[in-house]
Order: C-alpha cells, then structure tokens, then sequence
C-alpha cells in the first residue's frame, strides 16, 4: 500500500481589519494634503516678496503737484501756494468765514475812526508763469488797474484794518492792523471774475485764483496828516 506524501501546510495571514485600512487611508489623504498646502504657501511667499520689490521701485509723487484745492470754499480749481512768511502759520478759528453756503448780501460800512485815515496799499501781482514778471504794485483805494495785457480789470475796494463780520455787514473794529483786508473786484471783458476779501495774514485764504495770476496784500499806507 503506497502512501502518498502530504503537503506541508501554508498558513495565510488574516487580512487587517477594515477599520485599520480606513486608518491608513485618512493619514494618506492627511500627508496629501499637508504636501499641497506646503507648496501653496511657498507660491503665496515669493509673489509677496516680489509685489515688495515692484513697490519699492514705484516713481514717488509729490504731492505739492496735485491739483487739489487747500481750502472748502476756494472759488477757484488750482491752490495757490503759501508764501514763505505766512508758511506753516494756522489759520485762526476765530477768523470770519465769507464764503458761506449760503450767500449773504452784506454792506459795507467803514467806522468813522477808520475812514480817511487811509489812501492806498500794496498789492503784490504774481505771474504764475513767470516770476520775472512779479510785480509790487501801488493802488488807491477806489481805483483800477489792468494786470498787463490779459483784459483782467482789478478795483481796489474799501479797505478794512481790523476786518469783523456781522450779520448785516462788514466793518472794521477799530484802526489796528490786527487783521488788514482789502476788496478786490475782478473782471474780465465784462464778466465779474471775482468779489471778495484779501487777508494780509492769510494770503491764500478766499483769495482770488487764476491759472495765470494771484494777487496778495502786502502793505498799507495811511494818509499823510503832516
């Protein structure tokens, strides 16, 4: 009787459980993702970096060059620049505001201790393009004179030493030169320009503005009683 040889055994290993599969596949999608936030950010860095750069090289503008009024209520588009005596000097809160929203009609009355006391002042006639061609410029008060060939007529007003307002008028408190204005009437071929005030203290104040000219109050000269 012939015996037949047996075949050894093989003994398979049980496959893992499902719930340990499911493990290694969270913590590979996990690793994943990881993997592409790293490169993400490492993108997001250098575009920075480089946007730092590209700011760093823009050309810088200076802002005395914009074409922004310095002051609500300026009549005119361009601001006229303050002059070197009066730069940096605040402007009084006190001061009187003759540019209101609405528009009040206003008389004008010189005191009595005011009137005849004084013939002229100095008006300083700028060309903004060309400074060659600024002129120191005596008026009267009441008269008029012509800036060059431009057919811009100024009259030189009633000048105020102490300029108040009141609700009815503008006058003058008392003869101090605490704060000098003149009015300024400007036309130009038969239109009114302009109608208001120029603060020897605040030049640029309600000024009247011009692409070609400015005028500025500089002195005043009292009447001669020698």
């Amino acid at each position: 009787m012939c015996v037949g040889l047996l075949s050894p055994r093989v003994r398979i290993p049980p496959s893992p459980p499902s719930f340990i599969m499911s493990k290694v596949k969270d913590l590979t999608r996990l690793i994943k993702n990881r993997i592409w936030l790293i490169l993400v950010l490492s993108v997001f860095i250098g575009c920075t970096h480089e946007s730092k750069e590209d700011i760093a090289d823009l050309p810088t503008t200076d802002i005395n060059k914009l074409n922004v009024s310095q002051f609500e209520g300026s009549r005119s588009k361009p601001a006229q620049q303050v002059d070197a005596d009066y730069a940096g000097k605040p402007v009084d809160e006190n001061h009187p505001n003759v540019q209101e929203a609405v528009k009040v009609e206003r008389a004008i009355d010189v005191p009595g201790g005011v009137k005849g006391k004084w013939k002229a002042v100095k008006l300083l006639i700028k060309n903004k393009k060309d400074e060659e061609r600024n002129e120191m410029k005596t008026v009267t008060l009441g008269s008029s004179f012509e800036l060059e060939d431009s057919g811009i007529r100024v009259t030189v007003g009633p000048f105020l030493p102490n300029f108040v307002m009141s609700q009815n008028a503008y006058t003058s408190n008392g003869n101090e030169l605490t704060n000098p204005a003149i009015q300024l009437v400007v036309e130009q071929n038969g239109k009114t320009l302009y109608t208001g005030w120029a603060f020897a203290k605040y030049p640029t104040m309600y000024a009247f503005e011009h692409e070609d000219y400015a005028l500025q109050l500089m002195d005043y000269i009292p009447i001669d009683v020698s």
